[in-house]
């Protein structure tokens, strides 16, 4: 059901736009409202002199005591030079990872000063060439309470532009951003973001979630950002200003005929802007990655819409570089065991961490309240809706718990891809709840009536069907009066289910008094995505 509503929100308008959508878009990043534009402390640490262009070594703090560290790949010649941010995705290495080389280098030869800033916190990059390592664990469940990865790096993107502005030889008035993968999900959220960027190039990433919706990396779910559509809505958010997307033949998790849909969907929307020329798409032989011909299509973009040359479909790199990672035989690039790379010695990272940015960022949080009816699904558009034949009296439980009563329902808490319901702004126990509302008695009926999934693929189907005789002798048209919660998720879930039915009596095994007791008590599936911008919504003991 929740691969079933992801697709359907996808492909239906937006539900926001404008400035509301702008909000809903800082919002999901957790940066509604931005950060203060404190001193960035920015530091160059050295510089690598090499033919035709230099590499200088940056430092910086995007907010007090976050250090940032990247790479400043600079023309020779005097300047100003127009600017393209760049952005990475789980390459090992980071910033220095030969393919992410290669594109500063190919970019500074073509004329373009290239900041390359290394992602925040650890993933597949646990390593000592990582210098963002003490930012913390990159796949952290509890940071989507308000204050998501994606949010970090796409201010940290954001300030890096804020210190090239101080330059002479910086032209920012001319800037473009791109990046593959995680990298790509950033060239999206910090172009919709900041309208300083005059044109975007995702790579390998902005497929339509039509098409799949299953991308892997936690950093890609962004708290309810199904509310801004597809991904060609956040895309169109800047509209018209140019976009080019790059994706590769052989990429499962960003297929091709995901890029397609998304370019499809960007044309129709540039076209009522009498702009579609505006809008490019590439698809490039090969894997995921960010190839030496996907680079020479983004430098052709670039010199087209940066520099106000004729089109061209690619631009032939002036020096042989690394052809990518799917192909990375190393040419033209630093290994990246060379110690010169590094911005910074091992004993000069001391840096705050995703989680005391968190902390700030729920302590100071200004939460709206939780409007459970407004909240509520139509489920029925994605399932077939049966009512259970429960009793009077009903138990559920966890999964990891011993069931209190051979009649009690087991909640597939494990069978839940809990990425989807941060898309969908939602926690386990509350997309429990309102399925539980749903299929007791007296729930909705007749939502949504245009069914796009079965109920015979989705993780209830179990727990239904061992419910559907529990009580031969009930009838489904009487709602139960008591539940009866056993476990932490069964008993939130409850919690919840009683804001959708008031008269319900609950007893719970479990309390709890605020949003921050999943972080407290380490259980990521209570977990309420954006949290921080929610009011808790159940009364105090």
């Amino acid at each position: 059901m929740l691969e079933a509503r992801i697709k359907d929100l996808a492909s239906r308008k937006p539900s926001v736009r404008g400035e509301e959508a702008r909000k809903v878009l800082l919002r999901s990043l957790g940066l509604d409202p931005l950060p203060d534009r404190t001193d960035l402390k920015a530091r160059i640490t050295g510089t690598i002199v090499r033919d035709g262009y230099r590499i200088e070594k940056l430092r910086y703090e995007s907010v007090p005591g976050l250090l940032v560290t990247a790479h400043l790949y600079i023309p020779d010649g005097d300047g100003p030079f127009p600017v393209i941010l760049n952005s990475h995705g789980h390459w090992p290495y980071k910033k220095i990872a030969p393919p992410v080389q290669a594109r500063g280098i190919s970019l500074a030869l073509e004329g373009f000063a290239a900041l390359i800033v290394d992602s925040p916190g650890v993933s597949w990059d646990d390593n000592g060439a990582n210098e963002r390592i003490g930012v913390g664990d990159h796949n952290d469940w509890f940071l989507n309470l308000g204050r998501c990865v994606q949010g970090v790096y796409t201010w940290d993107l954001m300030r890096g532009l804020d210190y090239l502005q101080t330059r002479q030889d910086m032209d920012c008035t001319r800037v473009g951003i791109t990046g593959t993968s995680g990298g790509g999900t950033a060239t999206m959220y910090t172009f919709a973001a900041d309208t300083r960027i005059s044109c975007a190039v995702p790579v390998c990433y902005a497929t339509s979630l039509e098409v799949n919706p299953a991308n892997g990396c936690l950093c890609n779910h962004v708290p309810g950002v199904l509310a801004l559509g597809d991904r060609s809505d956040i895309l169109a958010m800047r509209a018209p200003a140019p976009v080019m997307l790059i994706g590769a033949t052989k990429d499962s998790e960003f297929p091709p005929e995901g890029h397609t849909r998304t370019f499809e969907k960007l044309k129709a929307i540039y076209k009522s802007k009498r702009q579609e020329s505006n809008v490019r798409l590439e698809l490039i032989e090969g894997g995921h990655d960010y190839s030496r011909r996907m680079r020479e299509a983004m430098v052709a973009f670039f010199r087209e819409h940066l520099l106000g040359e004729p089109a061209r479909g690619y631009v032939p790199e002036k020096r042989p570089m690394t052809d990518g990672d799917c192909n990375p035989f190393e040419v033209g690039t630093a290994p990246v065991s060379d110690p010169r790379l590094q911005v910074t010695t091992w004993f000069e990272r001391d840096t705050k961490s995703f989680r005391s940015l968190l902390d700030r960022a729920m302590a100071s949080s200004s939460p709206e309240p939780f409007d459970a009816p407004a909240r509520l699904i139509g489920w029925g558009r994605h399932t077939r809706i049966e009512k259970l034949k429960v009793g009077n009296s009903v138990s559920i439980h966890d999964m990891t718990v011993l069931a209190p009563s051979s009649d009690s329902i087991a909640l597939p808490i494990n069978e839940i891809e809990q990425r989807f319901c941060i898309y969908l702004g939602m926690s386990i126990p509350e997309v429990l709840a309102q399925w539980l509302h749903h299929f007791l008695p007296s729930g909705p009926e007749s939502w949504e009536s245009s069914r796009v999934g079965t109920i015979g693929i989705d993780p209830l189907t179990s727990m239904i069907a061992s419910v559907k005789t529990l009580v031969s002798s009930a009838s489904p048209e009487v709602a139960p009066e008591k539940l009866i919660a056993t476990g932490e998720i069964a008993s939130m879930t409850a919690m919840f289910l009683k804001l959708y039915r008031p008269s319900l009596e609950i007893s719970t095994s479990h309390t709890y008094s605020g949003w921050t007791d999943a972080l407290k008590l380490n259980i990521r599936q209570l977990a309420q995505p954006n949290a921080r911008y929610l009011a808790w919504p159940f009364p105090s003991e």
